[in-house]
């Protein structure tokens, strides 16, 4: 194994694309200096699109980015809030959307991003890209148990804007916890990492 995070992180998802048993479904989840958060989300989209980057992506395995940034605005809920706008307390809006965005997420992918087929395969990786731009409406383990509650069984990989304290990872700074349902790559992906 390696000593990059970020190279760990993508060769744990090649790692179960190529059939590894995952610790429920293939989960992979890999802590971001925040600020660097759409700087690695634009090198895995490079990588998914067969770019130099190691590891070499076998051709049986399709790696495919969500941006989930983009998806925001397609949610019911996310409209439902721009339509009550100032009718409405900014508690509320916020206390719906965490009621309902992963969900409603979850949903648009199943729909609308993912072919069904691909759906049920391990080898389609699936990489859930800018997260950060969801706080603090709903967060990265919110996302996993919906699409485990689905059933999904893509490979599913998580660059996470925030730190490991304690082993637990700390979304901006917020409440450590635990992302049972994912394989966690140890340590943060920071700037040295993104040069080797």
């Amino acid at each position: 194994m390696t000593d990059s995070p970020y190279l760990a992180f993508k060769e744990k998802l090649c790692t179960f694309a190529n059939g590894q048993a995952g610790i429920r479904n293939p989960f992979v989840i890999a802590a971001v200096d925040p600020s660097l958060e759409h700087r690695v989300t634009d090198r895995l989209s490079a990588w998914a699109r067969s770019a130099d980057e190691q590891p070499v992506i076998k051709d049986e395995v399709s790696v495919q980015p969500i941006w989930l940034d983009e998806l925001l605005p397609k949610t019911k809920v996310y409209n439902l809030s721009v339509a009550l706008g100032g009718e409405t307390t900014a508690e509320r809006i916020e206390e719906t959307m965490q009621d309902r965005l992963a969900a409603e997420l979850v949903e648009e992918i199943l729909d609308n991003e993912i072919d069904d087929e691909r759906l049920q395969t391990q080898q389609h990786v699936v990489l859930l890209l800018n997260l950060g731009s969801l706080y603090p409406f709903t967060r990265a383990s919110e996302l996993l148990d919906e699409l485990d509650r689905q059933n999904v069984r893509s490979t599913i990989g998580i660059p996470f804007p925030g730190d490991v304290v304690g082993g637990k990872l700390s979304f901006f700074g917020g409440d450590s916890r635990h992302y049972y349902p994912a394989h966690q790559i140890a340590e943060p992906i920071k700037e040295q990492h993104l040069q080797q």
